[in-house]
């Protein structure tokens, strides 16, 4: 083989700062592995352990049947914590910062087959252990954070210490609630308070439920959907964008109903979601791809002064009046950002 081949078949960084530290994020024991420049991309790279396996390739017949949507979405949502996001957004090593515009999570196992190359390389280097029978490929998550274009890559004196600060991005963190309400289409005055206890923080929080009310989705599609889509789009797309919308919209909301909504605030600013019990207790409908649509409170701030949310809860006659029965199952708590010394 040509040396010019070989030498493309091979990861050669042109500039490397060996790192090599097990640094405790998110309850995980994260390594940052190094600091490399290639063809004109400075990467951070980092690995990590998954808390509990996930094999995401099971074929549909092998996955468990759910009883409920219920018991979906909750273990929908036990799945997702159980890969963490890692998502550094700065790097300070020797006072000098990186700032990183993006990052890629990886299974090492489809690692192996799309960077072989890089695989390779930290084996030799002695990070990624060699004997693949001790290795659970689904198990193990490579992080690529690449630095930010318009910085250059850092100046490092290796004879002192590598004395490093990690800033992770803020984020969010999902809280199991399940606390069942019975609501009725009204404003409620200022004050309807309610309460649920947050067993992670250990913590009562309170919200406020604003009021329950008809909302004709359809009517709003009729007057303005053509007239927003042609503030963002060609021409030429938009009469397939709207029938795409309008194709999502009738797996939500079919035509000749409303949406019953529900507006809510919450004093610690946290995004709440709610599901009627009738949705819930259903068996999930077989090879039905999710529909999901977002919407946006028409007031800033709620009858109690906190920001208003609003949640779809789900489909009802234009006529109806009734009492719905509600469950709200979890809520988004924000992390702030976080400093991490190493």
């Amino acid at each position: 083989m040509p040396l010019k081949d070989f030498e493309e078949n091979m990861f050669l960084p042109d500039k490397e700062i060996f790192i090599n530290k097990i640094v405790r994020i998110k309850e995980v024991d994260v390594n940052l592995i190094s600091i490399t420049l290639e063809k004109h991309r400075t990467i951070l790279w980092a690995m990590y352990k998954l808390p509990c396996y996930s094999d995401e390739r099971k074929d549909k017949e092998e996955r468990r049947e759910y009883t409920s949507n219920r018991d979906k979405i909750i273990n929908d949502s036990n799945e997702k914590m159980n890969f963490p996001n890692i998502n550094i957004s700065e790097i300070i090593i020797q006072k000098q910062k990186m700032t990183f515009s993006s990052h890629t999570s990886i299974r090492m196992s489809n690692w192996k087959d799309e960077r072989d190359k890089e695989l390779e390389y930290f084996m030799e280097k002695g990070i990624i252990k060699t004997n693949w029978d001790e290795v659970d490929f689904e198990n193990i998550i490579i992080v690529e954070y690449e630095q930010k274009d318009s910085e250059e890559f850092p100046v490092i004196d290796l004879s002192k210490k590598l004395d490093i600060i990690l800033k992770l991005r803020s984020d969010s963190n999902k809280v199991s609630i399940n606390q069942s309400i019975s609501m009725k289409f009204s404003e409620m005055g200022k004050g309807n308070k309610f309460y649920f206890y947050d067993s992670i923080n250990i913590k009562k929080h309170i919200f406020y439920i604003d009021k329950m009310y008809h909302y004709d989705v359809w009517e709003e599609v009729n007057n303005t959907l053509e007239y927003e889509l042609m503030r963002v789009l060609p021409k030429d797309q938009i009469e397939q964008m709207k029938e795409e919308y309008i194709t999502v919209l009738e797996k939500i909301c079919p035509k000749g109903m409303n949406l019953a909504m529900l507006e809510y605030e919450t004093e610690d600013d946290m995004q709440l979601k709610f599901y009627s019990k009738e949705y819930l207790d259903e068996r999930p409908a077989h090879n039905s791809s999710a529909s999901i649509m977002f919407f946006k409170s028409d007031r800033e701030l709620g009858s109690n002064g906190f920001k208003s949310r609003v949640c779809m809860i789900k489909p009802v006659e234009k006529d109806f009046d009734g009492i719905i029965d509600i469950e709200l199952l979890s809520c988004f708590m924000k992390r702030p950002e976080e400093i991490i010394t190493v």
